[in-house]
């Protein structure tokens, strides 16, 4: 496996560009170097399809490990009512002849989990987001970036040989493997600001940013851009998880739920 590793904090917004930030960095014998943060809409644009083919296309420009934060499945009994009980369903069934958008998507969800559950529980949520205190992966706050992080982004990688979306596709698949990470969860794990850190909290993106520079971590020139704005501080804590990828962890859910990195 090579060195890079490729953190995108994700947006399913019209004009996601202007949300999108990525973060570049490289193993070292000294740890983890971030040689770059910038925004989607710099490169390719503010415009949603074209800010996420250029997100699709930079995960396959020769990373080891890409991590985004979106939910990259859903819990397995929608998985068995509408996509065959496997996640390359689920790729099929956003992509071709299945809900036209994000409403209809989750509206679709929240019917089948009310009739699974039979007690009008309409958010069912994937072992793995129990795990990590994660959202129902169509619930408001992210129904678009599932939607739209499958259609647009997951469903050309997953077709790309030299790529492999894990766990649900073998890690010797091909050269880059791209993982679920979840910013929240991260900065959870290393005992720092869950949340409370956007907006004009300053200084707590400053306490999460030197949290993640005591794990050998080197944000080189970029201190400013992280501390200034969360969604480039979350490109960085997703960096941080993918690049802590190794081999696939032990998982208590099904495998084709998914599994957030952390």
């Amino acid at each position: 496996m090579g060195s890079r590793v490729l953190g995108v904090d994700f947006s399913g917004a019209s004009d996601a560009g202007r949300s999108i930030w990525l973060t570049e960095a490289r193993h070292t014998g000294d740890g983890l170097v971030v040689d770059d943060c910038y925004r989607a809409a710099d490169e390719w644009g503010t415009d949603r399809e074209r800010a996420h083919a250029g997100v699709r296309r930079r995960v396959t420009d020769g990373f080891a490990v890409a991590g985004l934060d979106f939910p990259f499945s859903l819990p397995q009994a929608l998985l068995d009512e509408h996509c065959g009980g496997t996640w390359l369903g689920l790729v099929e069934w956003l992509s071709t002849g299945g809900p036209e958008d994000p409403d209809t998507f989750a509206s679709t969800c929240r019917s089948t989990a009310r009739g699974y559950t039979g007690d009008g529980t309409a958010a069912l949520r994937r072992e793995t987001d129990l795990r990590r205190a994660a959202l129902c992966p169509y619930g408001t706050r992210v129904q678009y970036q599932t939607y739209y992080g499958i259609r647009n982004v997951l469903a050309g990688l997953a077709e790309t040989p030299d790529v492999s979306v894990a766990p649900m596709q073998s890690s010797g698949r091909g050269d880059t493997r791209v993982v679920e990470v979840y910013p929240a969860a991260t900065f959870g794990w290393l005992g720092l600001y869950r949340e409370g850190y956007k907006g004009d909290h300053r200084q707590r993106r400053s306490a999460n940013l030197e949290g993640i520079e005591a794990c050998s971590v080197d944000v080189g020139g970029f201190r400013d851009t992280y501390e200034s704005n969360h969604d480039a501080l979350d490109s960085l804590a997703a960096a941080v998880s993918a690049g802590r990828v190794t081999a696939d962890p032990p998982r208590l859910g099904p495998r084709e739920e998914g599994h957030i990195y952390v």
